[in-house]
């Protein structure tokens, strides 16, 4: 009987460790600070963007930028990249692809306790200026 309740509890302990914790997002208030992207990561995204510079032969003005919604973890590493907004010809396929190559991990959120906290955010890439930021989910800048 011992055996059997120390089975079932260590299977209980197992799964609530397995649990995903909670992932903010960026507007939420509880996070106390946003997490960013580190000078490393903004050096690698400038050097292996290999489209940088070329707009899309179809593109105008407002659409020479992609829009990722992504997943900060707390170690700062990206995760889940998926298209938010894309301007097609292949730039979609390719901003995804360079989130996912990344090899520089960010700054993570924090919680008001000072512990790093998975963060769900919006990151524009801007093939042309290079001027790449969070913004929400309305394209609109927040920084």
């Amino acid at each position: 009987m011992k055996h059997l309740l120390f089975l079932l509890l260590s299977l209980l302990f197992t799964a609530a460790q397995a649990q995903p914790s909670a992932v903010y997002a960026y507007s939420d208030p509880q996070l106390v600070q946003k997490p960013r992207p580190t000078e490393a990561f903004t050096q690698w995204l400038a050097e292996n963007n290999e489209k940088l510079g070329k707009a899309a032969p179809a593109s105008t003005k407002k659409t020479t930028k992609v829009t990722v919604v992504l997943v900060i973890d707390t170690a700062g590493k990206v995760q889940e990249p998926k298209i938010w907004r894309g301007i097609g010809q292949g730039y979609d396929a390719y901003a995804q692809q360079l989130m996912q190559s990344n090899p520089h991990p960010w700054l993570p959120g924090q919680d008001a306790q000072g512990k790093p906290v998975a963060t769900e955010l919006y990151y524009q890439i801007d093939f042309v200026k290079n001027k790449n930021r969070v913004v929400n989910k309305e394209n609109e800048p927040i920084e």
